[in-house]
């Protein structure tokens, strides 16, 4: 499996910030004017926002990782691109983003933007003074920038943003949130620069809060088995571990590794050049994500969203992609549902397939935890090789053998030519209930009809031969399985029955259910790599804004789990070096 972890080039959107004097009273005693007693007076502002086409990129022809060399750098789609509106502040400081906390904010300005220029707004600013320029695009509910938190740096800095993005599908994926991308933008506004034909101008870059997922298959999308057990295709993906609770609206990295020393804003991940990450970008709860916090019992709430509430591990994320609680996770027909396609990128994204998108999400190394960190599940097309099978046919595995009905498996595993009819001969013999005792005892089993009967003759009711199912009816009553239909086979989860959940927990977790002949694979999302089989590195599974996720699936080495989860895929064991550059094989 080949990763590659790209920029996106609509994301260097240069916002040109233009600032006109208006025209204004001379009268001295006028202080709400241009010729304000505080110094200041009003200027119009007006912002030009363009995004760089593909040649104006960066792109590297090989790139050689860290903050601005990664895996090259890829032109967003045009709605990821799209620019609606604007906030900006202004303040002063010489140490710019990263100044006191409580450096105040001189003045903020919400602009709308059409055709990538904004109406043009008036705001009070003083001549010849240098300001300090933070921009947001796209920033939704903006109503906190009046209360206390938007008063000062500080405030702006910690605000967390709840929604980067609009829309949830295909048709209307919008108005993505972006900000500044350095903080070092400032701009002087002079006699000499405030004429409408000459104002004052400054660049902005800004960077989106989301991430992007993208994968795809070999050219065949065809993969056979190394343990020659059949072949997959691969058919759809999910994100699992979507962190949506929050994230920082400006960017925040450590100094080094040190995780207890100031943070910076808007810096860099290092090395900037390329190389293992040295440093952490840090969400909102990237230092109470450890061990202890990461137990879902009932009161151990130690994570607080912005609104205050209190919650555990999976209230961070969308609660149909929290992979250890999601709803009805045990029942292959809720993951066959929960994985799609993807949709198909266009442009610069040809021929990679969008999974979706996701928050920035980081944990420290020793915290490394599938209870955290944000992964890939993968849904594929098993295709059983030496048995007759018919593709998308339900067929079951006991320990590593193929199985297209459980009646053909337990007439192998008893050595009966035709189990089923072995049994409603059996059961027509039986005079009482010690009968039934031996005929279990003999029986070779592993979907728990052994000790279905077991039970029934111990549970010291009268005998009757009508008490005791025939496998037939055992199976439909007790396990949910039909496979009456050689046209269809196997039909699973009938009466509400949780066939996948019964098989697994009778057999010792050794029966699988194969619904529709899918299995899965996880793959859990790195962004950095240490190169070490045996440890976990730091930034190695983490997710950060503004970035692509490219996953390529280059082989698999046996069949997948029923569910994910079960056969789990630990990437770091079979990558190569990510941040050299090499292809990474995954086989799966």
């Amino acid at each position: 499996m080949d990763i590659n972890k790209y920029k996106w080039l609509g994301s260097a959107l240069c916002l040109a910030l233009m600032l006109v004097t208006a025209s204004c009273s001379m009268h001295d005693d006028i202080s709400d004017d241009c010729g304000r007693s505080d110094g200041k007076q009003q200027v119009y502002v007006k912002l030009r926002l363009t995004v760089p086409s593909q040649n104006q990129g960066t792109r590297a022809k090989d790139p050689a990782g860290g903050e601005e060399n990664g895996e090259g750098r890829e032109e967003g789609q045009s709605y990821e691109n799209s620019i609606t509106s604007a906030l900006v502040f202004f303040y002063r400081s010489a140490d710019g983003i990263n100044s006191d906390a409580s450096t105040p904010i001189d003045e903020y300005a919400y602009m709308t933007v059409t055709e990538g220029v904004t109406n043009v707004m008036q705001i009070e600013l003083e001549l010849d003074t240098e300001y300090n320029v933070l921009v947001v695009a796209n920033p939704g509910d903006y109503s906190w920038v009046s209360t206390e938190e938007g008063r000062n740096l500080g405030g702006v800095r910690n605000h967390i943003c709840t929604q980067a993005w609009g829309g949830n599908d295909d048709e209307d994926y919008r108005d993505f949130v972006m900000s500044s991308e350095d903080g070092r933008e400032t701009i002087t506004v002079t006699d000499e620069n405030t004429s409408e034909a000459n104002p004052a101008t400054v660049g902005v870059t800004v960077e989106r809060l989301a991430a992007r997922v993208d994968y795809k298959t070999n050219q065949e999308n065809n993969y056979p088995c190394g343990d020659a057990l059949g072949s997959v295709n691969i058919t759809g993906a999910v994100i699992i571990n979507q962190l949506s609770a929050g994230t920082y609206l400006i960017k925040r990295v450590t100094h080094g590794d040190d995780i207890n020393a100031d943070v910076v804003y808007l810096g860099d991940e290092e090395p900037a050049t390329g190389g293992m990450a040295t440093n952490y970008v840090i969400d909102p709860w990237t230092l109470d994500k450890n061990a202890a916090n990461a137990v879902l019992s009932d009161g151990n709430n130690n994570f607080e969203l912005p609104n205050g509430q209190k919650v555990n591990a999976a209230g961070l994320y969308n609660p149909e992609t929290y992979f250890q609680t999601i709803p009805d996770g045990t029942n292959p027909k809720t993951w066959a549902g929960y994985c799609e396609e993807g949709t198909d990128m266009v442009g610069e994204g040809a021929g990679w397939k969008r999974i979706g998108y996701t928050l920035e999400n980081t944990t420290l190394e020793e915290n490394t935890s599938t209870n955290y960190n944000t992964g890939i599940v993968f849904k594929a097309q098993f295709h059983p090789a030496g048995v007759e099978y018919k593709d998308g046919h339900t067929f079951f595995r006991y320990n590593t053998t193929i199985y297209t009905t459980l009646t053909g498996m337990m007439a192998s595993l008893n050595n009966k030519q035709n189990f089923a009819q072995y049994v409603t001969a059996a059961v027509a013999d039986f005079n009482d209930w010690g009968d039934v005792t031996a005929f279990a005892n003999g029986l070779t089993d592993p979907t728990g009809y052994k000790a279905y009967l077991s039970e029934l003759a111990t549970s010291g009711e009268d005998f009757s031969r009508d008490a005791i199912p025939d496998w037939n009816k055992y199976m439909h009553n007790v396990l949910g399985v039909d496979e009456s239909s050689s046209v269809d086979g196997p039909q699973i989860n009938l009466d509400g029955i949780n066939t996948r959940e019964v098989l697994f927990t009778n057999s010792s977790e050794r029966l699988r259910t194969y619904y529709h002949g899918q299995c899965y694979y996880i793959w859990w999302l790195r962004h950095s790599n240490n190169d070490d089989d045996t440890s976990n590195g730091v930034m190695e599974y983490a997710v950060v804004r503004n970035n692509i996720y490219k996953v390529t699936v280059n082989s698999v080495s046996t069949i997948g789990g029923d569910i994910p989860g079960e056969e789990e895929l630990r990437a770091h064991v079979y990558v190569n070096d990510w941040v050299a550059l090499r292809d990474e094989t995954l086989p799966m």
